[in-house]
């Protein structure tokens, strides 16, 4: 397996293989599209960790550091002679094998893979993206509404796990004063003066990393997160009740189309954004969870 010349693949085959491996919408999207090399081969896929950090900060910001640091956690292992993730990767690289990696998890949309453990189960469902899509008001669906949509997973799946009420509440309490340390930094960062806010941001990234694995509430809500941190700052991104919210033809070109929107790489996509929308949909989604738990139980 050569993994230092770029791979290249008819494009049925490339589809095919972004359908069952790269179940996430910006990296099925960018290798879709080819603006993420493929390394290794179409059975064993992998990509560039400076890629993927190149095309993360794209449009001046720093997302790609960010996405570097999953990468390299929850995707350093590729197939191994035993079919499983078994081979750590080469120096550099990162599996594009995502159902079946250490980031896969119970409690997840349904839209792009099946079983979160079984390597090879990626495939689309219009029927779970049309769940998230009815959310949608004048063509862009807002964050506590993308948070509602994480709690139907979460409750959809006996497997996923979520702290109980106790600590869920703490949690969101302790995110709510890391989050407001962040908003208020943000004028910092702008100002160009930026150490207090890198300490803020950087506290707030551990808390939520910790718990990424730990909680599939959390896990969820980073992951969507993500798709914030990439769409936020697109020219005329609107808000809906005071509210952020996404435009729902982009979220449908990244999940169903593998496509990318026009002009993506203009536009600053921000770790801190990780963050600060990151905390916002575990706000909405915690909450949403435990009322429709505490209702479940009332009525059994």
């Amino acid at each position: 397996m050569d993994l230092n010349t770029a791979l290249t693949l008819a494009d049925d085959v490339r589809d095919d293989m972004v359908r069952r491996k790269v179940t996430c919408p910006f990296l099925g999207s960018a290798v879709h599209q080819t603006f993420l090399a493929l390394r290794g081969n179409a059975d064993n896929p992998l990509a560039s960790i400076e890629d993927v950090r190149r095309l993360g900060n794209s449009g001046g910001g720093d997302l790609g550091d960010l996405l570097v640091m999953f990468a390299s956690r929850n995707h350093a292992f590729m197939r191994g002679d035993d079919g499983k993730l078994s081979q750590k990767v080469a120096n550099g690289l990162f599996s594009l094998e995502l159902p079946g990696s250490q980031g896969s998890h119970p409690g997840h949309s349904g839209i792009l893979q099946g079983n979160p453990a079984t390597l090879d189960s990626g495939r689309v469902s219009e029927t779970d993206f049309a769940r998230l899509a009815t959310r949608a008001k004048g063509g862009f669906i807002k964050r506590s509404d993308f948070g509602r949509f994480i709690a139907e997973n979460l409750l959809r799946d006996p497997k996923s796990k979520v702290l109980e009420l106790s600590a869920a509440e703490l949690l969101v309490g302790d995110l709510g004063a890391l989050v407001e340390t962040i908003a208020r930094s943000l004028g910092t960062i702008l100002a160009g003066a930026d150490g207090d806010a890198a300490a803020a941001r950087r506290t707030a990234e551990e808390k939520l990393t910790k718990l990424l694995g730990e909680d599939n509430l959390v896990g969820s809500s980073g992951e969507f997160g993500l798709l914030f941190a990439f769409l936020i700052n697109k020219p005329g991104v609107s808000e809906i009740d005071g509210e952020p919210a996404l435009s729902l033809e982009d979220v449908r070109g990244m999940f169903l189309g593998m496509t990318l929107p026009t002009g993506w790489q203009t536009w600053k996509k921000r770790r801190v954004d990780w963050t600060v929308h990151t905390a916002g949909l575990l706000f909405s989604a915690a909450k949403e969870y435990h009322v429709q738990k505490r209702n479940a139980s009332k009525s059994a």
